[in-house]
């Protein structure tokens, strides 16, 4: 197994009472005490807002920041908005951007959107214009044209950076497009892949060395660790990769290196906007 740094790219400390999403509390101190004494030097701090609430949107999205800071950086803020919310939810990416939020999490099961619904685009390209790559949770049993609809995404907005989480779950086939659309000039290779949660499904299965084989052909630079803790254990989640049959080097990429990348601002600085410790 690889030896060397890993970054978390998906967990959710839960920061008040209303932020448990399993039986038992999984404050950030219980994420921390797993992964004592392993290779995690970073994990991700994710929140997910709620349509028409945007005093909940701004203090959940708060406690993220704060969270970033009383941890040293070892947690970094992904914050969120809902894209109903309109104009407000494009000045609370503006507020979050200038406060150091180093990733924007979007989730279609969860908030209740389209992915291909108007109200998206606007996000996605505000996110995209202030550096912010955008999360989205990828795997909807209820949408069964999700895939082509990142890819649609993707195309429309070129100079985003768009995180997969959960490959399309038992249908992570379909990521193929991006090997298809990788041979287009045109193609900006800018969607990259969380194997949270499916991957440790899969590792030491029967499905575990032709989701490698996918996986390689989008691409290992652009696949990305993630433990989606607390609803699967991060260091289980850590064994998976190297049961998925992936050499020492792809490891080091998938658990280190393509979210280390992702985590550097592109693009101008904008006025009072905190610079994130890599």
């Amino acid at each position: 197994m690889y030896e060397g740094p890993i970054i978390d790219g998906h967990t959710h400390p839960m920061l008040d009472p209303a932020g448990q999403i399993v039986a038992v509390p999984h404050p950030p101190q219980a994420y921390r005490a797993i992964v004592s004494g392993s290779q995690v030097r970073r994990a991700a701090a994710i929140t997910i807002a709620h349509q028409d609430d945007l005093a909940r949107t701004r203090a959940r999205n708060s406690a993220v920041l704060r969270l970033a800071e009383d941890s040293g950086g070892f947690f970094f803020p992904v914050c969120s908005v809902h894209p109903a919310d309109g104009l407000s939810a494009l000045r609370e990416i503006d507020r979050v951007a200038a406060a150091g939020a180093a990733w924007l999490k979007l989730h279609p099961n969860t908030q209740h959107f389209d992915v291909a619904g108007p109200e998206v685009l606007p996000v996605v390209r505000a996110a995209a214009a202030r550096g912010l790559p955008l999360l989205f949770d990828a795997y909807s049993p209820w949408d069964a044209n999700q895939p082509g609809k990142f890819a649609d995404l993707a195309a429309a907005v070129p100079e985003a950076r768009l995180i997969l989480a959960h490959a399309h779950g038992p249908g992570f086939p379909q990521l193929l497009v991006y090997d298809v659309l990788a041979r287009y000039p045109g193609w900006a290779r800018n969607v990259w892949i969380d194997i949270s949660v499916t991957g440790p499904m899969l590792a030491g299965g029967p499905f575990a060395e032709q989701f490698a084989w996918v996986l390689r052909k989008v691409g290992i630079d652009r696949v990305v660790f993630g433990s989606d803790y607390p609803v699967d254990d991060p260091l289980a989640a850590i064994r998976g990769v190297a049961e998925l049959g992936f050499t020492d080097a792809e490891q080091a990429a998938i658990l280190h290196d393509n979210a280390a990348a992702l985590l550097v601002k592109e693009g101008p600085p904008r006025p009072g906007q905190a610079e994130q410790a890599r």
